[in-house]
């Protein structure tokens, strides 16, 4: 084989492995990915569930300001 052919087949090999790390180490793993979405659950809950103290029934009509 030439040398132009084996240069280019090693940067292919080396082109495949460096993507392969790079899969599997930028891939998130499915235990993460569940938690990660259940702490997102929990903070969107927290900030716009309201506070469960405070009557809202028969509350302030709004005024629109012109």
């Amino acid at each position: 084989m030439s040398r132009p052919v084996v240069m280019a087949t090693l940067a292919a090999v080396l082109a495949l492995f460096g993507l392969a790390v790079i899969w599997f180490v930028v891939t998130p793993r499915p235990d993460t990915v569940e938690s990660s979405a259940q702490e997102q659950r929990q903070r969107a809950e927290g900030f716009l569930g309201g506070a469960p103290n405070q009557p809202v029934r028969g509350g302030q009509e709004m005024k629109p300001r012109w």
